[in-house]
């Protein structure tokens, strides 16, 4: 391939990851703000009462969140790096991410015990099609 010359692919993989990250990214604020207000009526149901307590597991949704907040940066970086066609922005953060993904849909059905459901199946797809495609399809792709 010619210097310069970005395949078409890399490019719609790079807006993938740029609207997956943004959609991530809503996601993420969407859960803080609900974590927040179903924090604000515990509290506000745990006042003289006894018994209420808050939800359990509370430190693995949190640490879910943080997982996702890395994979959302990891996305959006590695996208730029697809753009630009930059071997350790584009490549290396993009296994990274994946690899990153794939671990974190496995713990979040273990851990936060969610289930399988199609969001697992996107969160495990799209991650081994981006190592697919950056190992074997785009490997010489990136030259810089």
């Amino acid at each position: 391939m010619a210097e310069g010359k970005r395949p078409g692919g890399l490019t719609a993989l790079a807006v993938l990851n740029f609207v997956f990250g943004g959609l991530g990214a809503l996601g993420v604020l969407a859960l803080l703000a609900l974590l927040t207000a179903a924090s604000a009526v515990v509290n506000a149901a745990s006042d003289g009462a006894v018994g209420v307590t808050s939800a359990p597991g509370a430190g693995i949704v949190y640490g879910l969140i943080a997982l996702s907040i890395v994979q959302i940066i990891l996305m959006i970086v590695s996208g730029v790096g697809y753009l630009k066609q930059k071997k350790f922005l584009g490549r290396t953060l993009g296994n990274v991410y994946a690899v990153v993904s794939i671990l974190g849909s496995i713990l979040g059905v273990v851990l936060a015990k969610m289930g399988f459901g199609f969001s697992n199946i996107i969160g495990l797809v799209y991650p081994i099609l981006t190592l697919f495609l950056l190992n074997v399809t785009f490997k010489d792709d990136f030259v810089n």
